[in-house]
């Protein structure tokens, strides 16, 4: 099933979007050439060095363009993402007649300054490429986001990162978009149990330990969910009590509630309970709602609107990718 976009499109549009969509893989004759590039990436940008870290990631970009037999592109990394009302940038592939493709990379985070986690660092990289690949490579007249589109990305990244492999893939929030909401309601009903497997048995200086000074330690995932939880409800109570309200959105209030707070001295058992108690209420009323009322919508800051349901989609996938972030941590990396 599409994206809700295809339907704004022209017909035109429309078959250019299906020809991405049905193209779901990108194979590398030889992935673990290009691994070296891969790891020299993450120790450049463990420097937090913008002139070494672009270096690298310029290696990495013309190894991949070689492999494929693309022409070469011009790669340009900056410090702290540019922001604004719609939220941050992390990535930007632009071309203009007569010069050469750019990808521009930021390496910090837009308010807290940190450097980005190396992975998602990758991710954005090669999700550029991926508009590289469709412009250059495919000749396609536009580069759309489609569910094919997010598959190729995956596919180099999977070749190029091999222990991501033998993962459980997370669904991407389009795939999650796709599923009845039997199935993202499931999901949402085992998080709290599979958080509390995840963390049996450790003790305190375990859960309190961050990875690498900059990212979230497991208790401080635990405590985000939980307070995010308890925004989640406050939205549905908006949504339900009034028509299209407006929803604000601030990119830095995960880390400054983490630092006001204190979630590292919270007690985790104690967070993990009030998590479990929280989204059993959440559960409880959506369970509750008529299928009008899982249409009805607010006016995100910077997504625009969205509906209940739309909701539910990003719960699932936020549950995903905290509890692979909780999971990390707990092993002691970022």
């Amino acid at each position: 099933m599409p994206f809700a976009y295809y339907a704004r499109l022209t017909r035109s549009q429309q078959a250019v979007y299906r020809k991405s969509d049905a193209l779901i893989e990108i194979r590398l004759e030889n992935p673990a050439a290009l691994r070296p590039r891969v790891a020299a990436l993450e120790l450049a940008l463990n420097t937090e060095e913008r002139a070494a870290t672009e270096r690298a990631s310029r290696e990495l970009v013309d190894g991949l363009t070689d492999a494929m037999g693309l022409p070469n592109v011009r790669v340009e990394v900056l410090a702290a993402r540019p922001h604004s009302h719609w939220g941050e940038l992390h990535g930007l592939y632009t071309r203009e007649r007569g010069r050469q493709p750019r990808i521009q990379l930021w390496m910090r985070t837009a308010k807290r300054k940190r450097i980005v986690a190396f992975r998602t660092y990758l991710r954005t990289l090669l999700h550029e490429v991926g508009h590289h690949v469709d412009y250059a490579g495919l000749r396609l007249a536009e580069s759309y986001h489609t569910d094919g589109f997010y598959k190729r990305e995956s596919s180099l990244f999977h070749q190029l990162v091999p222990e991501a492999a033998g993962r459980i893939t997370m669904p991407t929030m389009e795939e999650y978009a796709k599923l009845p909401a039997a199935d993202r309601m499931k999901r949402l009903t085992r998080t709290a149990d599979e958080l509390a497997a995840a963390v049996r048995g450790r003790d305190d200086a375990i859960l309190s330990r961050r990875p690498d000074g900059k990212n979230w330690a497991a208790k401080e995932v635990v405590c985000h969910l939980r307070d995010i939880e308890e925004m989640f409800m406050g939205r549905f109570g908006l949504i339900l009590a009034m028509d299209d309200p407006k929803l604000a959105f601030d990119p830095t209030m995960p880390d400054r509630w983490a630092e006001e707070r204190q979630y590292l001295r919270n007690d985790g058992e104690h967070a993990l309970g009030a998590f479990r108690k929280r989204r059993d209420e959440s559960l409880a009323l959506l369970r509750t709602l008529t299928p009008e009322q899982w249409k009805r919508a607010g006016v995100h800051a910077t997504r625009g609107p969205l509906t209940i349901n739309d909701f539910v989609t990003l719960m699932a996938w936020h549950d995903d990718n905290h509890l692979d972030q909780l999971r990390r941590a707990l092993e002691g990396k970022a």
